[in-house]
């Protein structure tokens, strides 16, 4: 007999010894109760700085007037990377696509496309990484004043960036808080989603266009990003707008992810199919396998809320702990029209940020709230190599909740290696029986214990672990 069928009868002799002789130990537990998420050690900042400069530049700016020798709509920037970002816009009457780019405002290079159209979108390449350029569009023979932006950062770099949602009906409050951001300057903006009342009312597109890019200089210079809500009601127009990362199994903008600095960014629709059959989590659940970053969620509706619309609790069953599982550090959405900070929750803080200019809701409380505020504001986060700050900022510049975070290391992890050790053995066996069994060790991050891939750790991950190590099986398939 081989050595490793020797290994692999010894093996199986403790399997009898613990399932026969220690009946009370073969009681498993589901997947979602053995979920032990990672902490992060936070403390509460109590410098509330009053942003003096900065409220008075809000201020300054939330009267301003609309810009003349603009396009219809635009033009905004979207889908950055530290070397391309793509700048939209919209003309009245069909037109050629042409933009002048470089390091300053001589330009120098340009981008253009002869074909007539209203909806122009370019992608300027070849750009060098955490640069600052300078743009402009030109359209129906006029062109429009000078913009800068930014490319995105390497991994090694600290960046800034904001988060609000729920624009919708009060263009002015709307305006407030796109001043702030636009004071802020952040390197980015997300948007949790319900951008206008009815996403299938152009008049309503209009409006929101003309807040972010004409009444404010806000999405010529900053990159948003979305998260559809319930209020666009999937309407082909929100597709038509916007152009996001395609990454998901349709190559549609509906869910996406992309890489910024040293985090990851995961934008879901909760407005289709999330469940395990559903293309979205199964995409859902390898993206997130694949990220060794800080990791960041962005949605419309959430898991966790006390007051208005409550929590979601199918949102809260399905996705959570994979959210918990993969060590998701913040959930980001919006929905209830107020800012809540809640958890963390084995692991994840969720937080509501939809105070984005539609009508206020009042917050609630529940045994997770950690903060609640009924006010219009965006929310400022400040990303390092190890931690981040955040601060929730109000429309007269002041600060409310504010927070400093510690993250843990998110190493690189192989489906089966259980006790993190880099290989995979028959240590891991006898580590995954201690873990099911014996009340020992979680493998860290957990998804690494489910071998055979059905979204539970029990006993058949054990028996996939021998198959492979002693018989000549299909490797894990986390």
């Amino acid at each position: 007999m081989s050595g490793g069928h020797k290994i692999y009868k010894k093996i199986l002799t403790v399997l009898f010894f613990i399932f026969w002789a220690a009946p009370a130990l073969t009681k498993m537990t589901a997947y979602a109760d053995q979920v032990r998420g990672y902490t992060w050690r936070v403390s509460v900042s109590n410098e509330m700085n009053d942003f003096a400069s900065l409220a008075r530049h809000i201020n300054a700016q939330t009267e301003s007037q609309p810009q003349e020798g603009l396009p219809q709509k635009g033009p905004y920037l979207s889908s950055v990377t530290q070397n391309s970002i793509i700048v939209s816009w919209r003309t009245v009457t069909p037109d050629s696509s042409f933009v002048q780019y470089g390091l300053t405002s001589e330009y120098g290079n340009e981008e253009k496309d002869p074909i007539l159209k209203t909806a122009h979108s370019l992608t300027l390449m070849g750009l060098l990484p955490d640069t600052v350029y300078h743009y402009r569009v030109l359209f129906e023979g006029i062109q429009t004043p000078d913009y800068t932006f930014r490319t995105a950062v390497p991994s090694d770099t600290t960046f800034r960036f904001c988060v609000h949602g729920d624009t919708r009906t009060q263009p002015d409050s709307h305006l407030a808080v796109i001043n702030t951001v636009a004071a802020l300057d952040p390197y980015f903006n997300l948007h949790t989603g319900d951008l206008v009342e009815n996403g299938y009312s152009e008049s309503q597109w209009a409006v929101y266009f003309a807040t972010i890019c004409s009444s404010a200089t806000c999405a010529q210079k900053i990159p948003f990003y979305y998260a559809i809500g319930n209020h666009e009601h999937e309407s082909p127009l929100y597709y038509d707008y916007f152009y996001l990362p395609h990454n998901n199994p349709d190559s549609t903008e509906s869910y996406y992810s992309f890489d910024y600095g040293n985090s990851h960014f995961i934008s879901l629709d909760t407005e289709i199919p999330y469940g395990p059959s559903s293309d979205q989590y199964q995409w859902l659940r390898a993206d997130l396998r694949d990220s060794h970053h800080k990791t960041f969620v962005f949605m419309h509706d959430h898991p966790y809320c006390a007051g208005a619309h409550d929590s979601n609790i199918g949102l809260r069953d399905t996705l959570s702990p994979l959210f918990e599982a993969y060590k998701v550090d913040m959930v980001f959405s919006g929905h209830s029209h107020f800012y809540q900070r809640n958890g963390p929750i084995n692991g994840v803080t969720y937080i509501i940020t939809a105070g984005g200019g539609a009508p206020l809701y009042a917050p609630a409380e529940s045994s997770w709230t950690q903060y609640s505020e009924k006010c219009h504001h965006c929310v400022l986060f400040t990303i390092w190599s190890d931690s981040l700050k955040f601060r929730m900022v109000r429309t007269d510049g002041s600060v409310g909740d504010s927070l400093v975070c510690q993250a843990q290391e998110k190493p690189p992890a192989v489906c089966g290696d259980a006790n993190g050790d880099g290989e995979i053995n028959s240590v891991d066996v006898v580590y995954l029986i201690s873990y099911l069994f014996r009340n020992g060790p979680a493998p860290d991050p957990l998804w690494v214990g489910d071998c055979n891939c059905d979204e539970t750790i029990n006993s058949s991950d054990v028996v996939c672990l021998i198959d492979y190590l002693f018989k000549g099986g299909p490797p894990p398939g986390c």
